[in-house]
């Protein structure tokens, strides 16, 4: 098998052919070709390209290509960031050179990989020449000036003592950079502007031997000794070695350099290599071999860490009463499956934008749609929206207001937008070429780039986000550090995903094709205006969302034993995310296929239709949460309390705060709920208990400080914030809850580990600023534990109102009844679950979907009323929430 490398330089491009098995010391063959480095991507690419085929001359057998090339370049995916280097490469900037390259080459089985041409020349040199100087700075001198460093002969870019990504070229010089100074471009000029007479090249120059043609190359070195002098300090450079063409000047420019560093007393010792060329592209050659191998490591590796099953792609129908973990909702449109189809539907385009929300895994979905358009013979170029990000550190600096430091849980919601991630002159810089078939822009926050052209909107659910999160598979907007999983969900929450579905509200209207790509090899997706149809659709039809499940450290195994398609390997279910509207999604069916959107998109269509007059209040915000805590044999949960409404405002910049009810929908005869403190509560003397326990891992006896209530069947438990409370052991709580869902200020954890053996963050000081310490006693039994009242009476069953606090802003009735009722609206969204009985349809005018036992289900504001139909034995319960219209 044959190794092939490339240097691309601003005037040629250098290609050798090696064998697998060659000596170091092997000839290589060598094909050098022109290259105008200011031409359109796709000449540019046809260079490239060309030049690998024909010095390849139609051989087989290649194992990989390596490239080096100039930066700046995003070298891990082979895309060209290149600016502000005297307009070479420019027009490429944002380009996938590696896959249009190989699009060119047609050598879809070799493994291309880049390196930086400056790098390439100092491993290469390094030891090519066996150089011994712990501190080694290399230069690269012609159409740009390329640099590296060394310590010990290791390169290195972030260190103390180098500039910044380890490079000189846009670093102040002489009123300008020093790209245009240390370069052909600044002979070329300078030579102009002492003689008044234009030469094309610095060979021309340097064989002149005149007064002026020496000024220029003493000036140039001269320059260049001044530039280094403060970096050679800092570095305490003991070895200059520099390649390049200007290189080959060395006798006009070096006695200047050498003169300027002894005059600013830096001794270095300079090394002129005259096989820069050879050593750049050995090691492209190692480069390519070495990220070869590391892919393939890697391929073995999951994308995604869950024992949960991906949604399927066709619909899953249950005949009988048992709960559906994949509930889908009946269109009336297609929803096509693959990437070919896909590449289909675009194949008439000249320019295409692909956006997507944060976690898609964007190169996995490139290649598999490249290959799908590359089969229908179109040449396609892709450019990467990501290209244009600010740097991971501009990006830290931005946000690092709203990420409250190392805190492991909170930060404060970013109010800005996703534009705010991204240079606005970089994404002028992003033009399509119109020389190419088909022009792609892709990447979340790709229509940024303002093209014309069809609009994909590519989504994934935020549960695949997480298990992408934990898989190490997706990062960060703009991230290039690994972060622990906590501080990368905290990102997410605070800050991403509310610029993003700022975004994804603002496209809305303009999609042309809707994609979920949780299935990251097999897509599904459909026309945009089918997809606008089926959400009017849903608003005014009974609805469900798709339910996820996580184990806990306190979790138990009632979900396991009632809900048959769970894995039944997993550790146990401590949670149900049965309708969180921020991380739930909905499942559209068209012949029969499924794909699955987030809830948002509905609110987003017209929130008056879903929330009718709790819209003017809560806007976008889906203002109730369904969700199951399970500790059937597992434990308790921690001792808790949640936010005051202008803390969680304040701090976490949260429209509303966290109040919470327990319903009990099922348990044992030995469950209790934690509730309220006890009468004779002593704060402080809590207060160093839990200090305590914390310090020295010791339990406390809890019921000294917090009352604890027998829990049973169809009970609820009023938890408004600030209230102390947590489930006990042997519980089935249906938690009817304001959204919020993360913002539990853990006080007391039994003093456990959570089930990664870490310990679990408490959170006993923003606890203690928002509990009441005056909700105890008899008081808690009079006032946080609902009272149910039958208040309407009907042949065939009655409605029961279970007060909730006057803090909660929303009620909940119960329906107990046989066969069938019906129950209006009245301008609410109603938030529904049967918690009795096996199986019901529901039917709003001519739209009717059938639920099962403990599936939570929606009914839109925009439904003026439901009927209910149960078809189990016995009587039904169902469970209906919604906001109370004082609070709208």
């Amino acid at each position: 098998m044959k190794k092939v490398g490339v240097d691309v330089g601003g005037s040629h491009v250098t290609v050798s052919v090696i064998e697998h098995n060659a000596t170091d010391n092997q000839k290589q063959t060598i094909f050098r070709k022109e290259i105008n480095t200011n031409e359109n991507p796709t000449a540019i690419i046809s260079a490239i390209g060309n030049s690998i085929k024909e010095a390849l001359d139609h051989q087989n057998g290649v194992a990989t290509i390596g490239i080096a090339f100039p930066g700046p370049f995003n070298y891990a995916k082979g895309v060209s960031e290149i600016k502000g280097v005297g307009g070479k490469f420019e027009t490429t900037f944002g380009v996938h050179i590696q896959q249009a390259l190989k699009n060119f080459t047609g050598l879809d089985t070799a493994f291309f990989a880049f390196g930086n041409d400056a790098h390439c020349f100092a491993v290469g040199a390094y030891h090519r020449h066996q150089l011994k100087s712990k501190r080694t700075v290399f230069l690269t001198l012609g159409t740009g000036f390329g640099s590296a460093f060394m310590v010990d002969g290791d390169l290195v870019e972030n260190h103390p003592d180098v500039p910044k990504n380890g490079v000189f070229y846009d670093k102040p010089f002489l009123d300008t950079i020093a790209d245009e100074c240390f370069s052909t471009r600044w002979i070329l000029a300078e030579y102009e502007r002492l003689s008044g007479k234009t030469i094309k090249s610095v060979k021309a120059i340097a064989d002149l031997h005149t007064d002026v043609s020496n000024t220029v190359f003493r000036n140039f070195g001269a320059n260049m000794g001044t530039f280094l002098f403060p970096w050679f300090e800092k570095f305490s450079c003991e070895e200059l070695v520099i390649g390049g063409n200007i290189s080959k000047a060395k006798a006009l420019f070096l006695p200047a350099l050498e003169e300027k560093l002894n005059t600013l007393k830096i001794k270095v010792n300079i090394v002129f290599c005259d096989d820069a060329e050879q050593s750049i592209l050995t090691e492209a050659t190692i480069i390519a071999d070495k990220k070869n191998r590391l892919q393939m490591e890697n391929t073995i590796q999951s994308k995604r860490k869950t024992t949960q099953a991906l949604l399927p792609i066709n619909a899953v129908v249950k005949s009988n009463s048992d709960y559906n973990i994949f509930p889908s909702f009946h269109t009336n449109s297609d929803v096509f499956v693959g990437f070919d189809s896909l590449a289909h539907a675009i194949s008439k385009q000249k320019r295409v934008v692909i956006d997507g929300f944060g976690g898609v895994l964007w190169e996995n979905f490139r290649n598999h749609l490249n290959s799908a358009l590359t089969e229908k013979k179109i040449n396609v170029l892709w450019y990467d929206i990501d290209a244009c990000l600010k740097s991971s550190a501009e990006i830290d600096e931005m946000i690092k207001p709203n990420m409250n430091g190392d805190d492991l849980v909170f930060g404060k919601r970013y109010e800005g937008e996703l534009s705010d991630f991204f240079d606005a002159e970089k994404l002028k810089m992003l033009q399509p070429d119109s020389a190419a078939d088909i022009c792609i822009v892709y990447g979340t926050g790709a229509s940024l780039a303002n093209w014309e052209g069809q609009l994909i909107y590519v989504d994934v659910p935020k549960n695949e986000i997480q298990y992408r999160m934990r898989a190490c598979s997706v990062k960060n907007i703009g991230s290039t550090d690994t972060l622990a999983y906590s501080q990368i969900y905290k990102r997410l929450y605070f800050i991403e995903w509310p610029v993003l579905n700022a975004h994804k509200e603002r496209l809305l209207p303009k999609i042309d094709l809707i994609v979920d790509e949780q299935r990251i090899d097999e897509i599904t997706w459909m026309q945009g205006e089918d997809f606008r149809r089926a959400l009017d659709k849903m608003q005014e039809s009974p609805l469900r969302a798709r339910p996820w499940f996580e184990a806990g450290v306190w979790g138990g195994n009632w979900m396991k034993n009632h809900i048959e398609d769970l894995n039944q390997d997993e550790v146990n279910y401590a949670w149900s995310f049965e309708l969180i509207t921020p991380e739930n999604g909905i499942v559209l069916e068209g012949n029969n296929h499924l794909l699955e959107v987030s809830f948002d998109f509905l609110m987003f269509r017209d929130n008056k239709k879903v929330l009718g007059k709790a819209a003017e209040r809560f806007g976008n915000d889906f203002p109730i949460r369904f969700d199951y805590l399970d500790t059937f044999d597992g434990g308790n949960l921690s001792v808790q309390c949640h936010p005051r409404p202008e803390y969680i405002k304040e701090n976490f910049g949260e429209p509303f705060t966290q109040d919470e009810t327990y319903y009990i929908l099922d348990c044992r005869d030995d469950a209790n709920v934690y509730l309220g403190f006890t009468d004779d509560i002593n704060p402080k003397e809590f207060e160093q208990a839990l200090i305590e326990s914390q310090e020295t891992a010791q339990p406390i006896e809890i019921e000294k400080y917090v009352q604890k209530f027998k829990a049973k069947k169809h009970d609820l438990f009023l938890i408004p914030n600030g209230t102390i409370h947590a489930s006990g052991i042997n519980n089935m709580v249906l938690e009817i809850s304001s959204t919020p869902y993360i913002f539990t200020f853990k006080m007391y954890d039994w003093v456990r580990p959570g089930l990664d053996g870490k310990p679990r963050p408490i959170n006993v000081e923003h606890g203690l600023k928002n509990v009441y310490f005056d909700r105890k006693g008899e008081r808690v039994a009079n006032e946080f534990i609902s009272k149910q009242t039958a208040v309407q009476e009907f042949p065939n069953g009655r409605k029961m109102n279970l007060s909730t606090h006057q803090e909660h802003f929303y009620a909940i009735d119960r329906y107990e009844f046989t066969g069938d009722i019906e129950i209006e609206t009245l301008g609410q969204c109603h938030i529904c679950m049967l918690v009795e009985g096996d199986i019901a349809e529901v039917s709003a005018g001519e739209n009717t979907q059938t639920f099962k036992y403990a599936e939570t289900f929606v009914i839109p504001a925009n439904v003026p009323k439901y009927r209910i139909s149960y078809k189990g034995n016995g009587k039904a319960f169902v469970v209906v929430s919604y906001v109370k219209d004082s609070w709208c």
